[in-house]
Formats: structure tokens, sequence, C-alpha cells
């Protein structure tokens, strides 16, 4: 009988330490967009190198728990498309001293049925601040989670000045939207 009890127990074990799988982003069906202001126009600016990865556990069609999420922005590679103002952009970020831009999750407050509230450590320019995210989730037929959502940002808050142009009469918005539409998969 104890025996018997053990073996259960065991396997019970098991099962439960191998749902905890480990999810990598998947660049190519990901995209991560900076959206800002000015006093002149709107811009975007889409991140172009990033990754990502976060220990997943799944029952089924229900995503348990995120632990040990880390992902990683190339500051550098935050480009409008514009020369000059990609220059401004990097200067601002301080991409020489500080080259990544980077979010660690610290807690999971919630999982509901498609939505996730999380806390975690956002790391701009060199400058950490905690943040609240709420975050969209799907599961996919074939294993893949995508997520989704939109982070506003003070960049004042991370000591980014905005960007200037024409001797500081064109002059960025100090916050921002970081929209991410990403895919994670095993």
């Amino acid at each position: 009988m104890l025996k018997t009890t053990l073996s259960i127990f065991t396997t019970l074990l098991l099962n439960t330490v191998l749902l905890a799988q480990t999810y990598q982003i998947v660049p190519a069906e990901s995209e991560i967009i900076v959206w800002g202001t000015s006093n002149v126009h709107d811009w975007e600016a889409p991140a172009e190198e990033y990754s990502g990865f976060a220990t997943v556990e799944v029952s089924g069609d229900s995503l348990l728990s995120i632990s040990n999420l880390q992902f990683t922005v190339v500051a550098e590679e935050i480009n409008s498309g514009k020369g000059g103002m990609d220059k401004r952009i990097d200067d601002a970020l301080k991409v020489k001293k500080h080259p990544n831009i980077t979010f660690s999750l610290t807690e999971i407050k919630s999982i509901g049925s498609s939505f996730i509230t999380a806390n975690g450590e956002l790391t701009i320019a060199g400058i950490t601040k905690n943040v609240k995210m709420e975050v969209e989730y799907q599961l996919q037929p074939d294993g893949s989670i995508l997520f989704n959502g939109k982070q506003h940002i003070d960049m004042t808050e991370f000591n980014v000045d905005p960007p200037t142009a024409m001797f500081g009469t064109i002059k960025a918005g100090e916050k921002v939207d970081v929209e991410f539409n990403t895919k994670f998969a095993q």
C-alpha cells in the first residue's frame, strides 16, 4: 500500500514538474513598436532586435503560471526609418552606455482566462523602475502563446530627456506607448 501511494505521488510530482516549460520569443512572428508624439506630428519607431524567454506552466487549455520572464530590446535597434530622428532616439536612450532595455518579471498578480496582471522591473537608459502591466494572452493550438499589450511610459521617470530638433523648436513628448504583439514558443 505504501509503495503504491509513493508511486502515485512520484508520478503526480513528475507530471507537475514536466508541465513547466521554457518558451522563447519568436521574433519573426512578433512586433514591438514605440509610439510617441511631438509638437509637430506623431511618430512610431519599431524595435528591430529583441529577445526573451519565460518559464511557463500550461495544463490543457489553461495558463497556470509564468515565472522567470526576461525580455531584452536592443535600444539602438529602435528605428523610425528617419536617420536624424533615430540618432536623437539613440542619444536620448544613452545607447552607448546602456545598450539594452530590459524587463524582468517580479510577480504575477493574477491570471485570468485571457488576461494577466503582473509586476516587473523595467530598465531604460540604466534606470530601473517597478511597473505594473496588464497583458492579454491567447494559447494557440500549436502550443505557442501570444502576448499582446500596450505599456504607457513617462520617459522622464527614467531620466530620458525627450529628443528635440531644429534648435529645440521641435520637441518630442515625454510619454510614449510601447505596443507589443509577441509570440512565445517552446
